[in-house]
């Protein structure tokens, strides 16, 4: 059982920041023109998840196993932490960092629940007093990547299911919930105050 009476719990992309961090990552990463050549690699799976035939998880895992498929995971932890420290506080919304500190001074426990790898989610969140963060998990094999999610893509109801994992005793807790999309639906539905695209009554 939770020791928190309060769970403040924001999704990341296009909630606290104001743009999407895995297709961010890959950019600072790789570079525009690499980025636009694994698209293109890419571009049936990616129609076919727009056109919903197959699921977010499928693409994006295939997605990121042609940037990331074979890399050490030393070397995938060093380019995230890099990223997460020296980017990731530009495309913050100054509006989602006032609540963040907002709930942190309240004394409450702070969550984020994203579908971004945790890889660079962890260290922007550590520096800024964030508690916990529950979020997509590369597999790792002998120190090597393997190009596959070793969890779940974190979206939809597995983000529902992966925060009542961790905190299940739903009756004991008020709970604040941040999100922007469908993805964050399940989350909202059931907060005690829920945050569609908002920060704020």
């Amino acid at each position: 059982m939770t020791t928190y009476n309060t769970i403040a719990l924001f999704d990341f992309d296009g909630t606290i920041t104001h743009m999407d961090t895995f297709k961010s990552f890959l950019l600072y990463r790789f570079g525009i023109v690499s980025f636009c050549l694994g698209i293109l690699k890419n571009f049936k799976i990616l129609a076919a998840y727009s056109g919903g035939l197959v699921s977010n998880h499928q693409a994006k895992e295939r997605l990121f196993g042609t940037f990331y498929g074979t890399t050490a995971y030393c070397d995938f932890q060093r380019d995230c932490r890099y990223y997460s420290l020296e980017r990731i506080d530009r495309i913050i919304r100054p509006e989602a960092r006032s609540k963040l500190d907002w709930h942190r001074k309240e004394g409450h426990q702070v969550v984020i629940v994203s579908a971004s790898i945790c890889d660079w989610i962890v260290p922007w969140a550590a520096r800024n007093g964030v508690h916990e963060v529950i979020a997509t998990k590369p597999e790792v094999v002998d120190g090597v990547l393997t190009g596959r999610f070793a969890t779940t893509n974190c979206y939809g109801s597995e983000k529902k299911t992966r925060f009542l994992e961790r905190y299940p005793e739903r009756a004991s807790y008020t709970l604040y919930v941040y999100g922007d999309s469908r993805g964050d639906a399940e989350l909202l539905v059931m907060a005690d105050f829920p945050f569609y695209r908002c920060f704020n009554v």
